[in-house]
């Protein structure tokens, strides 16, 4: 496999691609030079460098811990690197962006309705979002430096993006409002910080520096708002890539410390530095660490089958499973937190699991109280843009019918919260002309869930 090397314009550009292709050949070895963008603790990003694909908003308020939903990650296999989603276990890959840049690097927003992403599309290394659907494309960053995220870029609130770049000359750590403004220096020293990862309370920052070392990147943790960084790894051999869990007690990163310091592996350790386990444990690199929303799995990339592929396993490093298999670079994996829908509540019925299915009741024309839950005030932007939409369908002979118990006076169909029940009240105001007929009830929540109900209307 051959790569292709590229670094910001100037003598320091220059002179740090080249210390870092002599430090990941050192490092890493070999096999790993074919894809310096992922060598230790991201050390082609600190220099600055890109390898080519053939080498390798309002706030939104937090999801997780919550419900795990796709994994987003980047491959070449239609030939440059672009950001594919696929569910869980793997199936249903499907392909997000279309260009002719490379994409390097992917990022939930704490809902799952956006993805902050790194791409090269107009020229240099750029930060946009999108849609979680890859859609409604948006270019947040605009200069001649490299700016770029990592898979827990957001911060939990939803109100700021971390970031790397290299603007004022080495990396450094950044925020910025989720609209691209206010781009503000975090970290503020002379060597490279990289790969930053908010803590799920969204009062602190785990990131790698190479401050104690050009060869030697650590893990360091710092408040919100660049203050009190300290260090929580030290080793003589490179630490990197953290990743905060859910729950916030427990940090997974990248380590070369096994294995005569060959190869990556994934360790956990306590959020204070303490106990820190190998996870993987396998002579072979593993880097990238993403945990669940739920926080029972972690999934990370592996270089074990000969080419990168995207593995996941439990959060103790057992059942450690293939979920991509194929001859491409699979790399970034990044995990999608998904609201926690209750279902619906009463006055509504959920269709429940079939083969029949419970139909809701109701007068045409009336106005029905939709209820459900997610887990806490998520704000009013939870749903898809267009949605609630409804559709006519057969009623069922066999289906359940259960009275509507309550309706409601609107003159139009409205979404509100309750904070007393922790409930969302979409107010459906349904259409007379429905009479004698049955409809089903699309909720589509703004992390791309789907959640139906059905009615059947009488005069």
């Amino acid at each position: 496999m051959t790569e292709g090397v590229r670094h910001p314009q100037g003598v320091l550009g220059r002179q740090a691609a080249a210390t870092n292709e002599k430090r990941a050949a050192v490092t890493l070895g070999p096999r790993r030079r074919a894809l310096l963008k992922l060598a230790v603790a991201r050390g082609a990003l600190a220099a600055g460098l890109m390898v080519t694909a053939a080498t390798s908003p309002p706030a939104s308020q937090a999801a997780s811990p919550g419900l795990n939903g796709k994994i987003a990650f980047i491959s070449n296999r239609d030939g440059n690197q672009e950001i594919y989603v696929m569910n869980a276990d793997g199936t249903n890959p499907t392909r997000l962006t279309f260009t002719s840049a490379n994409e390097l690097a992917a990022c939930w927003s704490p809902d799952g309705a956006k993805i902050a992403l790194t791409s090269e599309r107009d020229g240099n290394p750029e930060i946009y979002v999108m849609d979680a659907d890859g859609t409604n494309t948006t270019r947040l960053t605009n200069n001649s430096a490299f700016d770029g995220v990592d898979p827990q870029c957001w911060s939990p609130d939803g109100t700021e993006i971390a970031f790397i770049s290299n603007r004022t000359g080495n990396m450094e750590i950044y925020v910025m409002d989720p609209n691209g403004s206010g781009p503000t220096n975090l970290t503020n020293h002379s060597a490279d910080d990289i790969g930053p990862t908010w803590s799920p309370d969204g009062t602190q920052i785990a990131f790698a520096s190479y401050r104690d070392g050009i060869s030697n990147p650590e893990i360091y943790v710092m408040d919100a708002d660049g203050t009190n960084q300290s260090r929580l790894t030290n080793n003589s051999v490179p630490d990197s890539n953290p990743s905060w869990s859910p729950d916030g007690t427990k940090i997974a990163f990248s380590s070369v410390r096994d294995f005569a310091g060959i190869n990556q592996d994934i360790f956990v350790m306590n959020a204070d530095g303490t106990n820190q386990t190998n996870l993987t444990n396998i002579a072979s690199a593993d880097e990238s660490a993403d945990w669940s929303p739920d926080g029972t799995k972690i999934t990370f990339a592996s270089y074990r089958d000969g080419t990168p592929e995207i593995y996941v396993m439990n959060a103790n490093g057992s059942g450690q499973t293939n979920l991509t298999n194929n001859s491409a670079t699979d790399l970034e994996p990044a995990w999608q937190p998904l609201y926690d829908f209750s279902g619906f509540f009463r006055p509504v019925d959920n269709p429940g699991p079939g083969p029949t299915f419970v139909f809701n009741l109701t007068r045409a024309g009336s106005a029905v109280p939709v209820k459900f839950s997610l887990n806490g005030d998520q704000g009013l932007n939870v749903l898809s843009t267009g949605y609630p939409v409804s559709e006519r369908i057969e009623c069922d002979a066999s289906a359940t019918f259960d009275d509507i118990e309550q309706t409601v006076t609107a003159g139009s169909s409205s979404l509100s919260y309750d904070a007393a029940t922790d409930q969302y009240v979409y107010v459906w105001k349904t259409d007379k002309a429905w009479a004698g007929t049955c409809r089903q009830l699309t909720v589509r929540l703004n992390d791309f869930t789907t959640h139906l109900a059905y009615f059947a209307f009488t005069k």
